[in-house]
């Protein structure tokens, strides 16, 4: 066994040893919340251990089959993402769809030219047909997860990146991947990337914007739907009269918090594990992503979400008045459409008139 080989031998045992890895790990973060996305991404990596071990053997019947699980990696990936953004409540980028509309014409181009540069029907046929679905589906897959890098930072950022560079990888696999001097080169690329791939899918996964994600039930509401903006003195008020209702709060003051209540403290300072669930200032995305989604799931259940916001003067310092002016617009949407009730808790005095008139005009 030359080298080259040996190489080549030790970077499929890695890539496989890594598939497994993944698979096991991302079903175990399933079975831990019942994310089907999870389920999904998992089904995704065995078929890549699958697509590896089969090529592996010197037969071209497993060649065929290997071809065959390569291509079910990238339609579970694809799958996968698209099942992301539905969990996710994120709505399918137009973009990403556009892309679709050339591929076929554009696959039927890449067929001829590495038939013409190969001069190999059967290679073409299977190999190279395997590959160009390969990469098309998961670069596509790559640019689905892009829209949720506002949530998930640069797990996901580097997560697409990477996909995007696996997709892309493999057209010159397709045409090189018949020579023997390719395969090192190939085989160094793809396990480079699909590392890659899986370090960030499972910091993705195992993060806890994809953990915390907890059932709602529905549950009668004593309030009307539609926006309300109070002051402290009726939050009082409000507090005892929502103290049975899975009210979504981001809050100032951790005390006497009901305990049914979904509650965040919004806080600049890291507090680890002392206080459960904290959100800082500045990611309104965040607070925006975790009230739709919740809006979402209780309109589901058959009850009226109660998002309340007794942080307003709080985000007002970390950000400019437009962003937060915003992001309540966007807020107040989700309220609308889900017909549930936003609760503002502001000191008017401390906003100054402008920003109190923008916020009666805003909300209606």
């Amino acid at each position: 066994m030359s080298v080259l080989q040996q190489l080549v031998m030790v970077e499929g045992l890695t890539v496989m040893a890594t598939d497994l890895a993944a698979m096991f790990l991302i079903l175990r973060i399933y079975i831990r919340n019942r994310r089907r996305a999870a389920l999904i991404f998992s089904f995704a990596w065995f078929f890549d251990f699958l697509a590896i071990l089969l090529n592996s053997f010197e037969s071209r019947a497993l060649d065929e089959l290997g071809y065959l699980s390569l291509t079910l990696f990238s339609a579970f990936l694809l799958y996968g993402s698209v099942r992301f953004l539905e969990e996710e409540y994120l709505k399918l980028p137009r973009r990403s769809i556009y892309v679709l509309v050339p591929m076929p014409t554009t696959f039927m181009i890449y067929m001829l030219g590495v038939y013409a540069y190969t001069k190999d029907a059967l290679w073409t046929a299977t190999a190279a047909a395997s590959l160009g679905v390969t990469g098309m589906f998961v670069i596509t897959a790559g640019m689905l997860l892009r829209e949720s890098v506002d949530i998930y930072k640069s797990a996901a950022r580097y997560l697409y990146i990477s996909m995007v560079l696996f997709g892309f990888h493999l057209v010159p696999a397709a045409l090189f991947g018949i020579h023997e001097w390719y395969a090192p080169i190939g085989f160094s690329m793809s396990t480079t990337l699909i590392i890659l791939m899986v370090m960030f899918m499972l910091k993705l996964t195992s993060s806890e914007s994809f953990m915390n994600v907890r059932p709602v039930e529905a549950a009668e509401t004593p309030i009307e739907p539609g926006v309300m903006i109070i002051d402290t003195e009726e939050y009082k008020k409000i507090k005892e009269k929502l103290k049975d209702a899975p009210v979504l709060a981001f809050i100032r003051d951790v005390t006497d918090v009901p305990k049914v209540w979904r509650s965040y403290f919004v806080t600049s300072v890291p507090f680890n594990d002392r206080i459960k669930d904290t959100m800082t200032p500045t990611n309104l995305a965040r607070i925006t992503e975790i009230s739709y989604r919740y809006l979402q799931e209780t309109s589901k259940a058959g009850g009226r979400g109660v998002v309340l916001l007794d942080c307003l003067e709080y985000l007002l310092v970390y950000n400019p008045p437009d962003s937060v002016m915003k992001f309540l617009a966007k807020l107040r949407d989700f309220i609308v459409v889900n017909e549930g009730t936003l609760i503002l808790v502001v000191d008017k005095a401390s906003l100054g008139e402008k920003l109190s008139a923008q916020l009666r005009k805003l909300v209606g």
